[in-house]
């Protein structure tokens, strides 16, 4: 039997498999995992990365390939512009996976130019923001995607700041 995504009721080849940019220690690339056949989480920080991949491995999630990019050189590989050996030491094969959704969680200046350039690679992103007015920028930079759902979240309790989530699609 196919198996389906516990999130939209989808079989895994019609969600498409995760890209993430600024995953942490994963935080959020754990939890949603299990609606992906597959995830490619990118992180700058190498020690971040390895936190990150202890995380997955403990929490048995077996579907996760942490790897050690930037934002630029994530482009720059999904481009064949250039092959990276830190891909190919996570075991990350790109041409074996079909990205359609992006999670982003961006410092709060936002998505540089070449992570805006990965986003428009997939139909749907996920954009978690600390800095909405940064949020709202990056949005404007984003054209033809249309917000489907929206979060406001305290993920600091007693501090002044705030999360919020925005789903982009682009339509069909």
């Amino acid at each position: 039997a196919e198996q389906t995504s516990p999130a939209e009721g989808k079989s895994f080849e019609e969600q498409g498999d995760l890209l993430e940019l600024h995953c942490g220690n994963g935080n959020f690339t754990l939890p949603l995992a299990e609606n992906f056949r597959q995830v490619l989480a990118t992180e700058l920080v190498k020690d971040t990365t390895q936190h990150a991949t202890e995380c997955a491995r403990r929490a048995k999630v077996q579907n996760i390939k942490f790897a050690r990019l930037s934002s630029k050189e994530l482009e720059q590989a999904l481009s064949g512009d250039r092959a990276f050996r830190r891909l190919d030491d996570a075991g990350v094969e790109l041409s074996h996976y079909n990205f359609q959704t992006v999670l982003v969680d961006p410092p709060r200046q936002g998505l540089d130019q070449a992570g805006l350039e990965v986003v428009k690679r997939v139909r749907r992103c996920l954009y978690v923001s600390c800095n909405p007015s940064r949020l709202a920028a990056d949005l404007d930079e984003l054209p033809g995607y249309e917000v489907r759902a929206a979060a406001f979240f305290d993920q600091f309790p007693f501090t002044e700041h705030a999360e919020m989530a925005v789903l982009l699609e682009r339509p069909a």
